[in-house]
């Protein structure tokens, strides 16, 4: 079996395979039925099989499709399946994990979050893709403050693989763009991208891509709070979308230790929030941006099924999941 990857062929024999479980075993563990507007499934696509250190190369998004179908469970697919199956005026949800996430935790949690947001207002279709990127921790890795910088790095180069998924979905789907801990670095790095930035030293290719309407959420954002700002790392972030969430939450232990990686650090913005400063050197760009504080809700709690195990969560981002037109504020 091959493995296209833009023009590329790799021998599947030479990437990382991650095994999938037995057909039609996960079906029995979804407890939620279809409805008439619910999609019976959803995609992960992984960027394992794509450079993870481009030293000096062009980054090449080779991506590994999975479907998820509610009576058959995990199969393996493509990008032409995935695109073809996409219905326009539809809304795409794309979520995008954080660091120290196993395989196995992408196929139990993806699952767990498709019927998070389908509860949220189960009379709106959405279609869902779980962003997956290599985050696992190395066995035996001595520091884990180094495994941190070291996967931090890495989700900005990822967000590469993220805008080159986003340019293949039709420009007729809105696309909101979740993201948890270091997953909001993929996608505010991906967003700086198609806002004309560059990432290590490299732009996305030029030429005819879709426009979409974009809207993102960012979950316990494990990247410095002014990386947003004009001429900051992620600058253009802004630029191409129309508004983004971000979930705060002052007591989440992982967060509040975000400075002591390296010297001068500044504060998450998953932890502090937009300050008063960084609106100021955001300008008109500021109103893009609003903080929902998180925490009295979620305490000290961090990882990710902090947040999709409670139901009202996902009403109150409801409208820039599903677009809702009165309003881009929960």
């Amino acid at each position: 079996m091959l493995m296209l990857c833009s023009g590329i062929a790799l021998n599947a024999q030479e990437v990382v395979q991650y095994p999938l479980p037995p057909l039609g075993t996960v079906a029995t563990e979804l407890p939620l039925m279809p409805s008439a507007t619910m999609t019976p499934g959803y995609w992960i696509v992984g960027s394992h099989a794509s450079p993870q250190s481009f030293d000096g190369s062009a980054p090449v998004f080779c991506p590994s499709v999975t479907r998820y179908d509610h009576c058959v469970g995990f199969h393996q697919a493509n990008m032409q399946e995935l695109t073809m199956s996409l219905q326009p005026g539809v809304p795409v949800c794309i979520f995008c994990h954080g660091s120290f996430v196993s395989w196995q935790d992408v196929l139990t949690e993806s699952v767990e979050t498709w019927k998070w947001l389908h509860h949220a207002c189960p009379d709106q279709p959405i279609q869902m893709i779980h962003f997956s990127w290599p985050s696992d921790r190395p066995r035996f890795s001595p520091v884990i403050q180094l495994d941190v910088n070291r996967l931090g790095r890495r989700a900005g180069r990822n967000g590469f693989y993220m805008a080159s998924l986003v340019q293949q979905i039709p420009s007729e789907c809105p696309i909101c763009l979740i993201g948890h801990s270091h997953g909001t670095r993929v996608i505010a790095s991906a967003l700086h991208l198609m806002g004309g930035g560059a990432v290590d030293g490299f732009v996305l290719a030029s030429g005819p891509f879709p426009q979409h309407r974009l809207r993102a959420v960012f979950a316990a954002s494990a990247m410095d709070h002014t990386w947003l700002n004009p001429n900051e790392r992620y600058g253009r972030a802004l630029c191409p979308v129309e508004c983004v969430l971000n979930l705060k939450n002052s007591c989440d232990p992982a967060l509040f230790i975000y400075p002591l990686r390296r010297p001068f650090s500044c504060g998450a913005l998953g932890y502090t929030g937009v300050t008063r400063r960084d609106r100021d050197q955001l300008g008109p760009s500021g109103h893009k941006i609003q903080d929902l504080d998180l925490t009295e809700d979620i305490g000290i709690g961090h990882y990710w099924p902090n947040y999709f195990q409670r139901p009202w969560l996902a009403r109150a981002i409801r409208n820039y999941l599903f677009f809702d037109e009165q309003t881009a504020n929960p």
